[in-house]
């Protein structure tokens, strides 16, 4: 029997697919555990820009970290447990308060601030909620969520036109159901939210509705939240000078609804009558802010086209793109590489070699790589082959493949190259085949030298 080096740290099976999906958190308990282990902390109501950039409980905190306007930027990187020594001056030191070695610490982006709502305040897990309107549609939901007292001319309260929801009948033929729930607020709807899912789920007979609601109600305690979380600095920088203020755009929703939510929080029906604002406004502002704060999120990290992707998307330094070829002779971590790729991507150390080894200047030694790209240069085959050699003893040059522009399991991995060929594609073991699923990889620079 054969044996196969097989040390994958990814799962991997030919019976079973694996797949990775997104939970829904509880926002609430989520707060209380991270407040609990000391990972978190309460946002205060806003003072107003400048006094918000300085306190400690702002939505701006310096407890997520420094930035480099701070006095002593990135001290805080080298600290004791308890803080009281700082900086890289101090590594290795002993604290004389709490007796623990001052060591490296990176940046927390667990790290979160929490605004929270105060009883009987609630509103919708923004996941949820499009969820909801999936389930129940967009403008019955909005309907239902969206409460405010109409009063006639004589000052009394009048009930505001009913909503009606559109409905398929036999031959396709559209028919308009009351809806019974329009205008009760965010409120009135968590107390009625049992009934008021129970009454659309009758509506519906798809498959897909059913299925819709059945998810919806697994996750039923998650639904309504007291807890925003605003999470760090590090990933929505600002600046501030004396006339401007730049911000990362989520700032500016999380600003309008720390506002929101502290006037929720100290609402006075006396006061607010005097600006025409009740409770329920407020908490459907707070709502539709939220929802467009996780669209904004969304689209930063979406698909091809979200930033995210956008930023590390591009080609590398030192990259090249290879038709891949299988190669029984190869272990499982190794690959083989044809001249022309690894002349491009060993630019610099070719260099480096040929004007240290042969005495050459460094414009010399750059056209004699440049020339060694267009023609094969014995000198330079020479070289690589030696490089591979001689590198990770003998193991092989190290560098990274992987199938642009996936990032599943198996579509990125570590290799070694340990030959070079005369062809112009890459050799790649049998049992990375079906991992990778392309016919063509993007080859990165990874080789260290």
């Amino acid at each position: 029997m054969a044996k196969i080096d097989v040390n994958l740290t990814y799962p991997y099976s030919d019976e079973y697919d694996y797949e990775t999906r997104l939970e829904r958190i509880n926002l609430d308990k989520e707060r209380e555990h991270d407040l609990m282990t000391g990972n978190a902390f309460v946002i205060d109501s806003p003072k107003g820009i400048k006094k918000d950039l300085k306190d400690p409980n702002g939505m701006f905190s310096s407890r997520y970290g420094q930035t480099l306007k701070d006095i002593s930027p990135f001290a805080n990187k080298y600290r004791c447990n308890c803080g009281f020594l700082k900086g890289r001056i101090n590594n290795d030191s002993i604290c004389p308060i709490c007796g623990t070695k001052v060591k490296y610490v990176d940046d927390n982006f667990m790290y979160f601030g929490y605004k929270v709502l105060k009883d009987p305040n609630y509103i919708i897990h923004p996941n949820l909620y499009k969820s909801l309107e999936n389930f129940i549609g967009k403008e019955t939901l909005d309907n239902i969520i969206f409460k405010v007292d109409e009063t006639d001319i004589d000052g009394h309260l009048v009930q505001r036109h009913k909503k009606y929801i559109s409905k398929k009948g036999k031959g396709g033929r559209s028919s308009k159901i009351e809806s019974p729930f329009t205008g009760i607020g965010i409120l009135g709807f968590k107390e009625r939210f049992d009934e008021i899912m129970e009454y659309y789920s009758r509506q519906y007979s798809s498959p897909n509705k059913k299925a819709m609601y059945a998810s919806i109600m697994e996750d039923r305690e998650k639904i309504f939240i007291q807890s925003i979380p605003y999470y760090t600095t590090l990933l929505r920088p600002y600046d501030a000078d004396q006339k401007s203020f730049y911000y990362e755009d989520s700032n500016k929703y999380f600003m309008i609804m720390n506002k929101l939510a502290s006037l929720l929080n100290e609402y006075n029906d006396s006061e607010m009558n005097k600006k025409r604002l009740t409770n329920d406004m407020l908490l459907y502002d707070l709502q539709i802010k939220y929802n467009e704060l996780y669209k904004n999120i969304e689209n930063v990290l979406q698909k091809k086209k979200g930033t995210v992707r956008s930023l590390l998307g591009g080609r590398y330094n030192f990259s090249s793109r290879c038709v891949i070829v299988p190669d029984p002779t190869l272990r499982i971590d190794e690959i083989s590489l044809p001249y022309k790729c690894l002349v491009e991507l060993l630019q610099q150390r070719i260099i480096n070699i040929i004007q240290k080894a042969y005495n050459k200047s460094y414009s010399d030694a750059y056209a004699i790589w440049y020339k060694a790209n267009i023609k094969e240069d014995p000198m330079v085959k020479n070289i690589i082959e030696t490089l591979i050699k001689n590198d990770r003893n003998g193991k092989g040059l190290p560098c990274i493949i992987n199938r642009n522009p996936t990032i599943a399991y198996g579509g990125i991995l570590q290799m070694f190259c340990i030959k070079m060929t005369d062809t112009y594609t890459m050799g790649v073991p049998l049992q990375i085949l079906k991992l990778l699923a392309a016919r063509m990889l993007a080859l990165h620079a990874g080789m260290q030298g």
